[in-house]
């Protein structure tokens, strides 16, 4: 175990120290609210889907071929394609959520433009191809807020695959100044009880009310929130499975965890940001587009407890962020000394 944890390094420990203070409060929240903690709850399940995701990005990054993660994401978006048009009724498979599907697909579209990076033509050409397969998802979905968060995403692929950043720390800044803006934003509207008519036409009414609700939970248990699973049973609309959740990833935890939860989720937010940027300058900027993207489209929709939302997430953050050939991997504990 020791040797184990010296091939470790420090981020690595901090981001699962973060992971395991994430799920200790979840359950401490739903004990503080008198709920039982649960193992299969998102809380505990989706980072733990996030963190397999983040050591298979670093795989496909150092072990797979090119050739292969080629076929691999052809595949992918083959199936999501298949499974919508072939689905009769809203819960559009494999996710059997329409929005899900979509999300996917725009995590599909940055780990394409990941494999671009370094590719020769012929590879770049079926990655693009596999590009507007991804496209072709969102829109078999419907999903408005996938191609609005997908088009900054392709702005980044394309400035990459034509000129390279030589710098990719500075993507985080925009980044994170893009979910804060978005997170604060999404927390003003859910404390407003009226929203111009032009917003509620494109958010809908039932999304007001679910923000609402969120809200009133979280203003009621600021600290420590509802617990998990309290929204569903709070909220006016919980009764419907299709509106259990707050449709929004801040609110949702804010509600049902409190400012710490809060607090914790911001955390891990900056630390994915930070992963993406230990890598190559453009795999940094192509892998913090990819996650802004979805983490903006998390905020009105929930989006983060679909285990192949989180897995394909996770893939982006540890392609990017995963050190190349050249690059020393073992500590200097374990390096041999020169002479």
């Amino acid at each position: 175990m020791r040797r184990l944890l010296d091939r470790v390094g420090w981020p690595e420990r901090a981001s699962l120290t973060l992971v395991g203070l994430w799920v200790v409060w979840a359950w401490v929240a739903a004990l503080l609210a008198g709920r039982m903690p649960s193992l299969t709850s998102p809380y505990v399940l989706s980072p733990v889907v996030l963190v397999a995701g983040v050591a298979i990005g670093r795989l496909v990054a150092t072990r797979l071929r090119t050739d292969v993660v080629v076929v691999g994401l052809a595949v992918v978006t083959t199936v999501l394609f298949l499974g919508v048009i072939w689905t009769d009724g809203p819960a559009k498979r494999p996710t059997a959520y329409a929005n899900a599907n979509a999300a996917v697909a725009v995590q599909v579209i940055g780990l394409a433009g990941l494999a671009m990076l370094g590719s020769d033509r012929v590879r770049r050409v079926v990655l693009w191809l596999t590009v507007a397969g991804a496209v072709a998802v969102i829109y078999a979905n419907a999903s408005r807020a996938a191609f609005l968060v997908a088009v900054p995403l392709l702005g980044a692929i394309a400035l990459m695959a034509w000129r390279p950043s030589r710098r990719g720390g500075w993507a985080v800044m925009p980044a994170a100044m893009t979910l804060l803006a978005g997170a604060v934003g999404v927390v003003h509207l859910a404390g407003r009880e009226q929203w111009p008519p032009a917003l509620v036409k494109a958010l809908s009414a039932s999304r007001q009310s679910l923000w609402n609700d969120a809200m009133s939970l979280w203003s009621a248990h600021p600290v420590s929130g509802g617990g998990p699973g309290s929204l569903a049973e709070y909220s006016t609309l919980g009764g419907d499975p299709d509106t259990a959740a707050a449709h929004s990833s801040v609110l949702q935890v804010g509600a049902e965890t409190g400012w710490v939860g809060v607090a914790l989720f911001a955390l891990l937010v900056l630390t994915g940001l930070l992963w993406v940027a230990r890598g190559p300058a453009p795999y940094a900027v192509v892998g913090a587009a990819a996650l802004t993207a979805l983490l903006v489209h998390s905020f009105v929709d929930h989006l983060l407890e679909y285990a192949p939302v989180a897995v394909c997430a996770g893939v982006a953050v540890g392609w990017a962020g995963a050190k190349r050939s050249g690059e020393p991997d073992a500590p200097e504990s374990e390096r041999p000394v020169p002479g």
